[in-house]
């Protein structure tokens, strides 16, 4: 095996083992090499923690017998390796290590402490395969058995599903995921084979080839996909940037919006989701990210540079704490306030929750709204609501044929608000508008305001 070339998937993993990594998650597309990249890891790790044990898991025993099993034998079989049938473990006869392999089928019947794990104790790693077929669970009970080696490593690999648990697990744990296309180990398929994966279902396509997986069917914004994630974005100065709000029910969402005129989109770059607090106290969160542009000089340092904003209609109702209605509040200028006068419709054809929602909809497939990558993942670990966590979320009811609130929805309704203020109009008209207006001073109309609309 001295003369292999190794894919890039491949490379990536057996380096993250190298580092002993302790979460090593892969999400790649079919042929990518994922289950010989597991071969050559328990190879690795074989010479690497001499005369250790480790676990190789897969979800049943038909899927070993016809797909890991024929990959071992191929590429260990010729170096001696040996099975035990009886013990359902692989030797390497050169450093004495042992794997064992187990199919993790648990009957919903059985309490999860009787799982085929049990009494199994690791040294060198645990490797999981196909993880989308299972639950979190096999990962913890993995776990469970690293306890012998000098530190545990957990090597979880599978296909690309959307908010895929094996990636979630690692990223959660400071551990970056890997994430490959088919085309990682395009030396080793023929054109022709991804020729006829031409002929699958866009969308399939789109996640088992191309690695983009959009949410399961239901959702309401099955859209978003990965294409709506910039990596490596910045803030300019330059670029206008506006707020928009749904004041919630006692948990607030803010959502920080910058215009990219290079990208021709709205970036979502930074969001707050803070739960009891009045309505000073929010100013005084969203001033410690955003400040009005007009009030600039007051800034206590740098900020995300406000021009506009958008908010819930409810808000223009007189608020209990202030005897005053939100928008008035927050309009105050900082530290009471945020300086900004928020924009609002009380038109019913906007305010309609599916007529804005397809709006929304349209907007997002069109990628006129995306998202830094640093808000994405932050979503995912905040420990109440986020934007990332509505958009996985949110479903629609069957029956009323509108989406269901489940409390989780918050950020969307935030974006909803934004989108029905600043691109209900046509969306050409709008970026010639952006594009032939001249920087902002003091009072001069904003680049996105429509006249006569509200």
């Amino acid at each position: 095996m001295s003369d292999l070339q190794l894919n890039p998937l491949q490379r990536d993993l057996l380096r993250a083992l190298a580092h002993e990594q302790t979460f090593i998650a892969v999400r790649a597309g079919w042929g990518s090499g994922k289950t010989s990249a597991l071969v050559f890891a328990i190879l690795q790790m074989s010479h690497a923690r001499p005369r250790s044990s480790s676990l190789l898991i897969t979800d049943t025993s038909p899927r070993y017998r016809t797909v890991l099993a024929p990959e071992i034998e191929k590429w260990l079989g010729p170096l001696g390796w040996e099975w035990n049938q009886l013990k359902g473990t692989w030797t390497d006869p050169q450093t004495g290590s042992v794997v064992w392999c187990r199919a993790y089928f648990r009957p919903g019947t059985r309490d999860s402490s009787h799982n085929p794990l049990e009494g199994i104790n690791v040294s060198g790693a645990a490797f999981i395969d196909e993880s989308q077929t299972m639950t979190e669970e096999v990962a913890q009970k993995a776990l469970g058995r690293l306890r012998s080696g000098p530190s545990p490593i957990l090597v979880m690999v599978g296909l690309p599903v959307s908010d895929a648990w094996w990636v979630r697990m690692a990223e959660d744990n400071g551990c970056p995921a890997i994430f490959h296309t088919s085309y990682a180990n395009r030396a080793n398929l023929s054109e022709a084979w991804f020729r006829a994966t031409e002929a699958l279902p866009p969308a399939e396509r789109e996640a088992m080839i191309m690695n983009k997986p959009t949410p399961p069917t239901g959702s309401v914004y099955s859209e978003w996909s990965e294409e709506n994630i910039v990596d490596g974005w910045k803030y300019r100065e330059d670029m206008e940037a506006r707020i928009a709000i749904d004041w919630g029910f006692r948990k607030p969402s803010v959502l920080i919006i910058a215009h990219d005129p290079t990208l021709g989109a709205d970036i979502i770059c930074g969001e707050l989701n803070p739960s009891e607090v009045t309505l000073e106290e929010l100013a005084r969160l969203i001033l410690a990210v955003a400040w009005p542009r007009s009030h600039r000089a007051s800034a206590p340092g740098q900020r995300i540079w406000l021009d506009a904003g958008a908010g819930d209609k409810a808000g223009s109702a007189r608020n209990d704490q202030t005897a005053m209605s939100s928008f008035k509040v927050l309009a105050l200028n900082p530290p009471k306030g945020i300086g900004l006068r928020l924009r609002h419709t009380t038109s019913p054809v906007r305010t309609d929750i599916v007529n804005g929602v397809q709006r929304l909809k349209r907007a997002i497939w069109q990628r006129r709204y995306r998202m830094t990558r640093e808000v994405w993942e932050a979503g995912r670990r905040a420990t109440g609501n986020s934007l990332r966590k509505a958009l996985e979320s949110y479903r629609w009811d069957k029956k009323k044929e509108t989406p269901v609130k489940d409390g989780r929805e918050d950020p969307l309704d935030a974006l909803r608000y934004d989108c029905i203020i600043w691109r209900w109009g046509d969306d050409a008209a709008l970026e010639r508008r952006r594009k032939s207006s001249a920087p902002k001073r003091g009072r001069q109309s904003k680049p996105w305001e429509q006249r006569g609309l509200f």
